[in-house]
């Protein structure tokens, strides 16, 4: 009966090693996968934040005598309590280029639209509100996972 007991220890004294590498070969692939998930959520959150301080902003803009550096200060004003101040621009475009028939919206390129001034544009007049901020501002980590990669969000919303 002491014979059994000698083999089991010596057999789980012989498992300790390969539990070892096993742990050793595993954790890093963990810890990476955790930093991984970690830093694409809060790139997904400072995306939800832009887009919302965007909505907000084209909100605030649509009414009547509010002028476009009104809303870029909201929008600012907004953004900058979640990330650091001065890391987003904020731009506010003319989007007429929407009201013009059979329009595909993945062929503009947002950068070209014009600048508008919110508070001389017409009733109905379609406008864009943009808000981007570059990937390594916002980074928890250094930005390995994606690089030169910006974070935008946007509203498109009727003048009244």
């Amino acid at each position: 009966m002491i014979s059994i007991y000698k083999h089991n220890s010596n057999r789980s004294t012989r498992r300790r090693g390969s539990t070892a590498v096993e742990v050793a070969l595993t954790l890093p692939i963990f810890i990476m996968f955790l930093a991984a998930l970690m830093e694409f959520g809060h790139v997904l959150f400072v995306s939800h934040m832009l887009k919302a301080a965007a909505k907000s902003g084209a909100r605030y803009g649509s009414t009547d005598g509010i002028t476009t550096a009104q809303v870029q200060a909201q929008v600012l004003q907004i953004v900058n309590t979640a990330i650091k101040p001065g890391a987003a621009t904020v731009l506010i475009r003319d989007a007429g280029v929407f009201d013009t028939p059979n329009m595909n919206a993945s062929t503009i390129n947002y950068s070209t639209l014009p600048n508008v001034e919110l508070s001389t544009i017409e009733q109905g007049h379609l406008y864009i509100v943009q808000v981007t901020v570059p990937y390594n501002q916002v980074a928890l980590m250094p930005p390995f996972w994606v690089k030169n990669a910006t974070v935008t969000g946007q509203s498109v919303l009727r003048h009244e």
